[in-house]
Protein backbone atom coordinates (compact mmCIF):
# COMPACT_ATOMS: atom_id res chain seq x y z
CA UNK A 1 0.00 0.00 0.00
CA UNK A 2 1.31 3.41 -0.92
CA UNK A 3 0.40 6.92 -2.01
CA UNK A 4 0.96 7.60 -5.69
CA UNK A 5 0.22 10.23 -8.33
CA UNK A 6 -1.52 9.60 -11.62
CA UNK A 7 -0.62 11.10 -14.99
CA UNK A 8 -2.41 14.33 -14.00
CA UNK A 9 -0.51 14.54 -10.71
CA UNK A 10 -3.61 13.74 -8.66
CA UNK A 11 -2.76 11.85 -5.49
CA UNK A 12 -4.38 8.51 -4.72
CA UNK A 13 -3.94 5.57 -2.37
CA UNK A 14 -2.95 2.34 -4.08
CA UNK A 15 -4.33 -0.41 -1.83
CA UNK A 16 -3.18 -3.19 -4.12
CA UNK A 17 -5.30 -5.83 -5.87
CA UNK A 18 -6.63 -3.10 -8.17
CA UNK A 19 -8.24 -1.04 -5.40
CA UNK A 20 -7.63 2.71 -5.15
CA UNK A 21 -8.90 5.62 -3.11
CA UNK A 22 -9.12 8.96 -4.92
CA UNK A 23 -10.74 12.26 -4.01
CA UNK A 24 -9.76 14.37 -7.01
CA UNK A 25 -10.80 14.05 -10.64
CA UNK A 26 -11.59 16.08 -13.75
CA UNK A 27 -15.11 16.86 -14.92
CA UNK A 28 -16.96 13.73 -15.94
CA UNK A 29 -17.31 12.98 -19.65
CA UNK A 30 -18.98 9.57 -19.44
CA UNK A 31 -22.34 9.67 -21.31
CA UNK A 32 -24.09 7.75 -18.53
CA UNK A 33 -23.00 10.31 -15.93
CA UNK A 34 -24.01 13.19 -18.19
CA UNK A 35 -27.44 11.63 -18.63
CA UNK A 36 -27.71 11.14 -14.85
CA UNK A 37 -26.75 14.79 -14.33
CA UNK A 38 -29.39 15.96 -16.80
CA UNK A 39 -32.10 13.83 -15.20
CA UNK A 40 -31.27 14.43 -11.52
CA UNK A 41 -29.81 17.93 -11.25
CA UNK A 42 -30.97 19.62 -14.46
CA UNK A 43 -27.40 19.87 -15.76
CA UNK A 44 -26.65 20.80 -19.36
CA UNK A 45 -24.03 23.07 -20.96
CA UNK A 46 -26.63 25.80 -21.38
CA UNK A 47 -27.95 25.59 -17.82
CA UNK A 48 -24.41 25.44 -16.45
CA UNK A 49 -23.29 28.55 -18.33
CA UNK A 50 -26.39 30.53 -17.39
CA UNK A 51 -26.21 29.58 -13.73
CA UNK A 52 -22.48 30.31 -13.43
CA UNK A 53 -22.95 33.75 -14.98
CA UNK A 54 -25.93 34.63 -12.78
CA UNK A 55 -24.34 33.30 -9.60
CA UNK A 56 -21.15 35.29 -10.19
CA UNK A 57 -23.20 38.44 -10.68
CA UNK A 58 -25.15 37.84 -7.47
CA UNK A 59 -22.04 37.07 -5.44
CA UNK A 60 -20.25 40.20 -6.65
CA UNK A 61 -23.06 42.15 -5.03
CA UNK A 62 -22.80 40.27 -1.71
CA UNK A 63 -21.24 42.72 0.78
CA UNK A 64 -17.94 41.65 2.27
CA UNK A 65 -17.91 38.10 0.88
CA UNK A 66 -14.55 36.98 -0.51
CA UNK A 67 -14.72 33.95 -2.83
CA UNK A 68 -12.85 32.72 -5.96
CA UNK A 69 -15.58 33.89 -8.32
CA UNK A 70 -13.64 33.07 -11.48
CA UNK A 71 -13.33 29.41 -10.51
CA UNK A 72 -16.00 27.32 -12.23
CA UNK A 73 -14.99 24.32 -10.13
CA UNK A 74 -15.62 26.17 -6.87
CA UNK A 75 -19.04 27.46 -7.92
CA UNK A 76 -20.17 24.17 -9.46
CA UNK A 77 -19.54 22.50 -6.10
CA UNK A 78 -22.43 24.61 -4.75
CA UNK A 79 -24.63 24.65 -7.84
CA UNK A 80 -24.86 20.88 -8.31
CA UNK A 81 -26.50 19.94 -5.00
CA UNK A 82 -28.96 22.78 -5.56
CA UNK A 83 -29.89 21.55 -9.04
CA UNK A 84 -28.60 24.78 -10.57
CA UNK A 85 -31.08 26.97 -8.74
CA UNK A 86 -29.11 30.19 -8.30
CA UNK A 87 -31.46 31.36 -5.54
CA UNK A 88 -30.96 28.16 -3.50
CA UNK A 89 -27.23 28.15 -4.19
CA UNK A 90 -26.84 31.72 -3.01
CA UNK A 91 -28.76 30.86 0.16
CA UNK A 92 -26.46 27.88 0.81
CA UNK A 93 -23.30 29.93 0.26
CA UNK A 94 -24.52 32.61 2.65
CA UNK A 95 -25.37 29.96 5.25
CA UNK A 96 -21.99 28.27 4.80
CA UNK A 97 -19.93 31.39 5.39
CA UNK A 98 -22.17 32.87 8.08
CA UNK A 99 -21.86 29.54 9.92
CA UNK A 100 -18.09 29.77 9.58
CA UNK A 101 -18.23 33.35 10.85
CA UNK A 102 -20.29 32.63 13.96
CA UNK A 103 -18.78 29.20 14.77
CA UNK A 104 -15.10 30.04 14.58
CA UNK A 105 -14.03 27.48 17.17
CA UNK A 106 -14.87 24.73 14.67
CA UNK A 107 -12.64 26.24 11.98
CA UNK A 108 -9.83 28.40 13.41
CA UNK A 109 -7.56 25.73 14.89
CA UNK A 110 -8.47 22.99 12.42
CA UNK A 111 -8.06 24.49 8.95
CA UNK A 112 -6.49 21.54 7.13
CA UNK A 113 -5.93 17.76 7.35
CA UNK A 114 -2.63 18.14 9.21
CA UNK A 115 -4.41 19.97 12.03
CA UNK A 116 -6.58 16.89 12.74
CA UNK A 117 -4.12 14.25 11.63
CA UNK A 118 -4.46 12.44 14.97
CA UNK A 119 -8.16 11.77 14.23
CA UNK A 120 -7.23 9.96 11.03
CA UNK A 121 -4.26 8.20 12.65
CA UNK A 122 -6.70 6.56 15.07
CA UNK A 123 -8.64 5.14 12.13
CA UNK A 124 -11.83 6.98 13.04
CA UNK A 125 -12.71 8.11 9.50
CA UNK A 126 -11.99 6.33 6.24
CA UNK A 127 -13.27 5.83 2.71
CA UNK A 128 -14.28 2.65 0.93
CA UNK A 129 -12.53 2.31 -2.45
CA UNK A 130 -15.71 1.23 -4.24
CA UNK A 131 -18.76 3.38 -5.00
CA UNK A 132 -22.26 2.11 -4.37
CA UNK A 133 -24.45 0.96 -7.27
CA UNK A 134 -25.90 4.48 -7.62
CA UNK A 135 -22.40 6.00 -7.78
CA UNK A 136 -22.40 7.35 -4.23
CA UNK A 137 -19.08 7.51 -2.40
CA UNK A 138 -18.97 5.71 0.95
CA UNK A 139 -17.38 7.15 4.08
CA UNK A 140 -17.16 5.31 7.41
CA UNK A 141 -16.99 7.13 10.76
CA UNK A 142 -16.18 5.03 13.82
CA UNK A 143 -17.32 6.96 16.88
CA UNK A 144 -17.21 4.14 19.40
CA UNK A 145 -14.22 2.14 20.51
CA UNK A 146 -11.77 4.07 18.31
CA UNK A 147 -12.70 7.42 19.83
CA UNK A 148 -10.37 8.26 22.72
CA UNK A 149 -11.87 11.48 24.10
CA UNK A 150 -8.61 12.28 25.91
CA UNK A 151 -6.94 12.57 22.49
CA UNK A 152 -9.77 13.74 20.20
CA UNK A 153 -12.26 16.43 21.15
CA UNK A 154 -15.71 16.69 19.61
CA UNK A 155 -14.58 19.88 17.85
CA UNK A 156 -11.67 18.01 16.25
CA UNK A 157 -13.92 15.13 15.24
CA UNK A 158 -16.41 17.50 13.61
CA UNK A 159 -13.54 19.22 11.78
CA UNK A 160 -12.17 15.92 10.51
CA UNK A 161 -15.59 14.90 9.18
CA UNK A 162 -15.96 18.28 7.48
CA UNK A 163 -12.51 17.98 5.92
CA UNK A 164 -13.26 14.48 4.61
CA UNK A 165 -16.47 15.65 2.96
CA UNK A 166 -14.77 18.72 1.48
CA UNK A 167 -11.99 16.51 0.12
CA UNK A 168 -14.46 14.07 -1.44
CA UNK A 169 -16.18 16.98 -3.18
CA UNK A 170 -13.02 17.58 -5.22
CA UNK A 171 -14.45 14.84 -7.46
CA UNK A 172 -17.28 16.07 -9.72
CA UNK A 173 -18.68 12.52 -9.82
CA UNK A 174 -19.17 12.67 -6.05
CA UNK A 175 -20.78 16.10 -6.40
CA UNK A 176 -23.29 14.45 -8.74
CA UNK A 177 -23.79 11.04 -7.14
CA UNK A 178 -23.49 12.09 -3.51
CA UNK A 179 -22.22 10.31 -0.42
CA UNK A 180 -23.40 7.66 2.00
CA UNK A 181 -22.05 7.71 5.55
CA UNK A 182 -21.82 4.72 7.86
CA UNK A 183 -21.65 5.61 11.55
CA UNK A 184 -20.22 2.70 13.51
CA UNK A 185 -21.05 3.27 17.20
CA UNK A 186 -19.67 0.00 18.57
CA UNK A 187 -18.27 0.58 22.05
CA UNK A 188 -19.89 4.00 22.49
CA UNK A 189 -19.30 5.15 26.08
CA UNK A 190 -20.70 7.73 28.46
CA UNK A 191 -17.55 9.85 28.08
CA UNK A 192 -18.32 10.12 24.37
CA UNK A 193 -21.99 10.82 24.98
CA UNK A 194 -20.96 13.68 27.29
CA UNK A 195 -19.00 15.29 24.43
CA UNK A 196 -22.12 15.65 22.31
CA UNK A 197 -23.82 18.70 23.80
CA UNK A 198 -26.76 20.45 22.09
CA UNK A 199 -24.38 23.21 21.01
CA UNK A 200 -22.28 20.75 19.02
CA UNK A 201 -25.38 19.02 17.70
CA UNK A 202 -26.77 22.31 16.40
CA UNK A 203 -23.50 23.21 14.70
CA UNK A 204 -23.03 19.97 12.81
CA UNK A 205 -26.70 19.77 11.83
CA UNK A 206 -26.68 23.36 10.57
CA UNK A 207 -23.65 22.44 8.47
CA UNK A 208 -25.20 19.23 7.10
CA UNK A 209 -28.69 20.60 6.48
CA UNK A 210 -27.99 24.14 5.29
CA UNK A 211 -24.35 24.82 4.52
CA UNK A 212 -22.56 21.78 3.12
CA UNK A 213 -22.68 21.43 -0.69
CA UNK A 214 -23.06 17.68 -0.91
CA UNK A 215 -25.86 15.34 -1.88
CA UNK A 216 -26.31 13.20 1.23
CA UNK A 217 -27.71 9.88 0.08
CA UNK A 218 -28.00 8.21 3.45
CA UNK A 219 -26.71 7.97 7.02
CA UNK A 220 -26.46 4.37 8.17
CA UNK A 221 -25.98 3.74 11.89
CA UNK A 222 -24.57 0.33 12.79
CA UNK A 223 -23.72 -1.39 16.08
CA UNK A 224 -26.00 1.05 17.87
CA UNK A 225 -26.93 0.36 21.48
CA UNK A 226 -29.21 1.93 24.10
CA UNK A 227 -26.48 4.47 24.79
CA UNK A 228 -26.70 5.62 21.20
CA UNK A 229 -30.39 6.30 21.69
CA UNK A 230 -29.40 8.82 24.36
CA UNK A 231 -27.02 10.50 21.91
CA UNK A 232 -29.62 10.54 19.14
CA UNK A 233 -32.15 12.10 21.51
CA UNK A 234 -29.84 15.13 21.75
CA UNK A 235 -29.76 15.53 17.99
CA UNK A 236 -33.36 14.64 17.12
CA UNK A 237 -35.08 17.95 17.94
CA UNK A 238 -32.76 19.72 15.50
CA UNK A 239 -33.08 17.23 12.62
CA UNK A 240 -35.26 18.21 9.69
CA UNK A 241 -37.87 15.84 8.29
CA UNK A 242 -35.86 15.55 5.08
CA UNK A 243 -32.74 14.44 6.96
CA UNK A 244 -34.65 12.09 9.27
CA UNK A 245 -35.88 10.23 6.19
CA UNK A 246 -32.25 9.59 5.20
CA UNK A 247 -31.19 8.10 8.54
CA UNK A 248 -31.33 4.31 8.91
CA UNK A 249 -30.63 2.26 12.04
CA UNK A 250 -29.30 -1.25 11.42
CA UNK A 251 -27.55 -2.27 14.65
CA UNK A 252 -26.02 -5.62 13.62
CA UNK A 253 -28.60 -6.48 10.98
CA UNK A 254 -26.30 -6.70 7.96
CA UNK A 255 -29.11 -7.86 5.70
CA UNK A 256 -30.82 -4.55 6.45
CA UNK A 257 -27.63 -2.64 5.63
CA UNK A 258 -26.97 -4.52 2.40
CA UNK A 259 -30.46 -3.68 1.20
CA UNK A 260 -29.38 -0.05 1.28
CA UNK A 261 -25.73 -0.41 0.18
CA UNK A 262 -24.42 -2.96 -2.30
CA UNK A 263 -22.50 -5.65 -0.36
CA UNK A 264 -19.77 -5.48 -3.01
CA UNK A 265 -18.90 -2.06 -1.55
CA UNK A 266 -18.82 -3.13 2.12
CA UNK A 267 -16.20 -4.83 4.23
CA UNK A 268 -17.08 -8.30 5.55
CA UNK A 269 -17.48 -6.94 9.09
CA UNK A 270 -20.50 -5.03 7.77
CA UNK A 271 -21.94 -8.00 5.90
CA UNK A 272 -20.20 -7.13 2.65
CA UNK A 273 -18.03 -8.98 0.17
CA UNK A 274 -15.52 -6.28 -0.79
CA UNK A 275 -12.06 -7.85 -0.97
CA UNK A 276 -10.19 -4.54 -0.71
CA UNK A 277 -7.39 -4.76 1.86
CA UNK A 278 -7.95 -2.88 5.10
CA UNK A 279 -5.58 0.01 5.70
CA UNK A 280 -4.26 1.85 8.73
CA UNK A 281 -5.45 5.31 9.64
CA UNK A 282 -1.98 6.77 9.13
CA UNK A 283 -2.32 6.06 5.39
CA UNK A 284 -5.44 8.21 4.98
CA UNK A 285 -3.74 10.83 7.18
CA UNK A 286 -0.64 10.86 4.96
CA UNK A 287 -2.84 11.00 1.86
CA UNK A 288 -5.02 13.89 3.01
CA UNK A 289 -1.99 15.92 4.10
CA UNK A 290 -1.15 16.32 0.43
CA UNK A 291 -4.23 18.58 0.29
CA UNK A 292 -3.16 20.94 3.08
CA UNK A 293 -2.51 23.81 0.66
CA UNK A 294 -5.94 23.37 -0.90
CA UNK A 295 -7.58 23.58 2.51
CA UNK A 296 -5.41 26.52 3.58
CA UNK A 297 -6.67 28.40 0.54
CA UNK A 298 -10.25 27.30 1.20
CA UNK A 299 -9.88 28.65 4.74
CA UNK A 300 -9.25 32.19 3.45
CA UNK A 301 -12.70 32.38 1.84
CA UNK A 302 -15.59 33.97 3.65
CA UNK A 303 -16.94 37.26 4.90
CA UNK A 304 -14.07 39.70 5.25
CA UNK A 305 -13.93 39.83 9.02
CA UNK A 306 -13.55 36.03 8.89
CA UNK A 307 -10.45 36.11 6.65
CA UNK A 308 -7.13 35.32 8.24
CA UNK A 309 -3.66 35.84 6.83
CA UNK A 310 -1.64 32.67 6.42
Amino acid sequence: MSIKQDDKDYFYIDLGQGYEIKVQADEYTDPALKAKAAAEINESPEVMERALTELREQLRNEPGLFLPLESDAFLLRFLRPNRYSVEDTLKMIRCAYRLKQRSKEYYENTPNPSSVRHVFDLGMIWFMPERDSDGAAICVVEVGKKWDTSKVSIVELIAAIRICVEAALLDPETQLCGMKVIFDTEGLSMSQIAQNTPKHACMILDWVQKACPFRLKGVHVVNNSMLFNVLFAIFKPFISKELREKIFFHNKDWKSLTKQINPDCLRPKYGGTCAAPEYEGRLIADFLQHYDKYFDTLDTYGYQDDRRSK
